[in-house]
C-alpha cells in the first residue's frame, strides 16, 4: 500500500505541476494576446494621426478618437494585469500619456493650421505616441518574455519525471519482490512438500504486523494439523491392519497354547516313567510353542505400538520377514504360496521402521486379497541402477489393476472394493509415508495379469 500510496502521490504531485505551468501559461498567452490587442489600437491610433496630419480629413481624426478610447477602454479594464506585468508607475504614465494625446489631438482638432504655426502641437503628439509606443513595446517584450520563461521551466518537467518515476517504480519493484513476490515463492516452494507429506514448518520473517508473517503462521498451523491427522490416519490403518490379522493371529497362538497344553500334559501323565532325553525333547517343545506365542505377540504389539515415526537403520529381508509371519495365518487362509528373492549384501537402510512395516503390510494385504482363488506373493529385493538405493518388489498374479485406475490408485478415498470392504486410504498413506521416508512408490500392472509394487529407498550410508 505504501509502494502503490508513493505511486499515487507522484502522480499527484505531476499532475498538480503541470496543471499550475499549464494555468499559468494560459494567463501569459492570454494576457500576450492582450498586449497584441494595445499594441493594435496603438498602431491605428498612429496611422490614422499620420493621415490627419497629411490630409487634416475630419474622418481621420474620428478614427484616431474611437482607436484612442478603445487604448483607454482597454487600460481601464485591465487595470489588474497590467500593474502586474509593467509596473504600476509605468501604468500611471501610459494612462497619462493616453490622457496627453488626447488632449493634443484634440487642440491640434480645434487649431487652425492656415493661421498658426502648428507644428509644435504635432511634434507634441509625436513625442507622446512614440512613448506610448515604448510602453506598448515593452508590454509585449515582458509578457514574451515570461512565456518564454515558462517554456524552458516546463520543458525539462516531463523528463525529470520520467526519470523520477523510473527511480520510483524501480523501488516499488524491489520493495514488492522481497517483501512479497519472493516470501510468497518460498512458501510456495515450502508447502509443494505437503503434497509429498513432508509437514516442515516455514520459519517465520518480517514484522509482526506483516501479512505475511500471518500467512505463515497461518500454514504452519495448517501443517502441524495436517500431520496431526496424518499420525492419526496412520493410526487408524494399523488399528484397521490388526483388525483384519487378529483372526489369524488368534489362530497361530490358540495352536501355540494348544500344543503347549499338550506337552504339559504328557509330562504329568508320563513324565516319571520318560527318560531323560525323552523328557528334554518335550521340554524343548514347550519352550519352542512359548518363544512361538511370544514373537505372535511381540510382533504384533510392535507393529501396534502408538508412538511417534522411529528413525533407525534395520535390515530389509528381516522386515519382510517379521511382516509375512504377521500374516502367515491370512495366506494359508488364501492358499497363497509366498516366495522370496532377496539380493546378496543388500545394505542396511536408516528410516521409519515402523511406517516401512506398515507399507509392506498394507501391500501385501492388498496382493492377498486380490488372490482370492490362490495364486504367487513374490518379493524381490535387490538393488538400483541408482547409487544408494535399494527396491522391494511386491508382485501378486491376482487380475491387476484397470488401464483407467492406474493413475488414481494413490488418490485418497478412491477405492475399487465394494461399499464396507474399504476406505481406500491404504496406498495413500502407504505413498505418504515412502515420500516422507525419501524415497517412492510406483506401480506396474496389466488387466488379467497380476500387479507389481515397487517401493525405492535409500541406503543407510552411515555405514550401520
Amino acid at each position: 500500500m505504501m509502494a502503490f500510496l508513493s505511486c499515487f502521490v507522484f502522480m499527484s504531485i505531476v499532475v498538480l505541476l503541470d496543471y499550475s505551468n499549464f494555468r499559468e501559461l494560459s494567463r501569459s498567452m492570454q494576457f500576450f494576446e492582450l498586449a497584441e490587442e494595445l499594441n493594435n489600437n496603438l498602431m491605428e491610433m498612429r496611422r490614422y494621426e499620420k493621415n490627419y496630419f497629411l490630409y487634416r480629413h475630419e474622418f481621420n481624426y474620428e478614427e484616431n478618437v474611437t482607436y484612442t478610447n478603445q487604448l483607454a477602454l482597454s487600460l481601464q479594464r485591465e487595470h489588474d494585469s497590467l500593474v502586474k506585468a509593467i509596473g504600476k508607475e509605468n501604468y500611471g504614465n501610459f494612462n497619462q500619456y493616453v490622457d496627453n494625446y488626447s488632449d493634443f489631438m484634440a487642440q491640434l482638432n480645434q487649431a487652425d493650421c492656415e493661421t498658426q504655426d502648428c507644428a509644435k502641437i504635432q511634434e507634441q503628439i509625436r513625442g507622446v505616441g512614440q512613448n506610448l509606443m515604448v510602453l506598448a513595446d515593452q508590454v509585449v517584450t515582458t509578457q514574451r518574455r515570461e512565456i518564454n520563461t515558462l517554456l524552458q521551466r516546463m520543458i525539462p518537467l516531463p523528463l525529470i519525471g520520467l526519470l523520477f518515476l523510473m527511480v520510483l517504480l524501480g523501488f516499488v519493484i524491489f520493495y514488492i519482490t522481497e517483501k512479497v513476490i519472493r516470501p510468497l515463492a518460498r512458501i510456495t516452494r515450502e508447502s509443494d512438500a505437503v503434497a509429498t507429506g513432508a509437514f516442515q514448518q516455514i520459519t517465520p520473517y518480517g514484522e509482526d504486523k506483516n501479512e505475511i508473517h500471518h500467512l505463515v503462521l497461518a500454514i504452519n498451523r495448517m501443517m502441524s494439523e495436517l500431520e496431526k491427522r496424518q499420525d492419526e490416519l496412520i493410526h487408524s490403518r494399523k488399528i484397521a491392519s490388526i483388525c483384519t490379522l487378529t483372526a489369524g493371529i488368534a489362530h497361530e497362538i490358540n495352536n501355540a497354547i494348544n500344543n503347549l497344553s499338550l506337552t504339559i500334559e504328557a509330562l504329568i501323565e508320563d513324565g516319571e516313567t520318560m527318560n531323560y532325553e525323552e523328557r528334554r525333547k518335550l521340554y524343548q517343545d514347550a519352550m519352542d510353542q512359548s518363544d512361538r506365542t511370544s514373537d505372535i505377540v511381540k510382533n504384533l504389539l510392535e507393529f501396534s505400538r502408538a508412538s511417534h515415526p522411529k528413525v533407525e537403520s534395520f535390515d530389509l529381508e528381516e522386515l519382510v520377514d517379521k511382516t509375512i509371519r504377521l500374516l502367515k495365518n491370512e495366506m494359508n487362509l488364501h492358499t497363497i504360496n509366498f516366495v522370496k528373492e532377496a539380493e546378496q549384501g543388500i545394505p542396511q537402510v536408516f528410516m521409519d521402521k515402523g511406517g516401512i512395516q506398515q507399507v509392506l503390510l498394507n501391500l501385501f494385504l492388498n496382493s492377498i486379497q486380490a488372490m482370492d482363488e490362490g495364486g504367487t506373493l513374490r518379493v524381490a529385493i535387490k538393488r538400483t541402477e541408482v547409487p544408494g538405493e535399494v527396491k522391494i518388489d511386491i508382485i501378486d498374479n491376482g487380475p491387476g489393476i484397470a488401464e483407467q485406475h492406474i493413475d488414481q490408485i494413490f488418490d485418497p478415498f478412491f477405492t475399487t472394493k465394494e461399499e464396507g470392504e474399504g476406505t481406500g486410504l491404504g496406498l495413500s498413506v502407504s505413498y505418504s509415508i515412502i515420500k516422507k521416508n525419501g524415497g517412492r512408490l510406483e506401480v506396474e500392472s496389466e488387466p488379467g495379469c497380476g500387479a507389481c509394487f515397487s517401493i525405492f529407498l535409500p541406503t543407510d550410508t552411515s555405514g550401520a
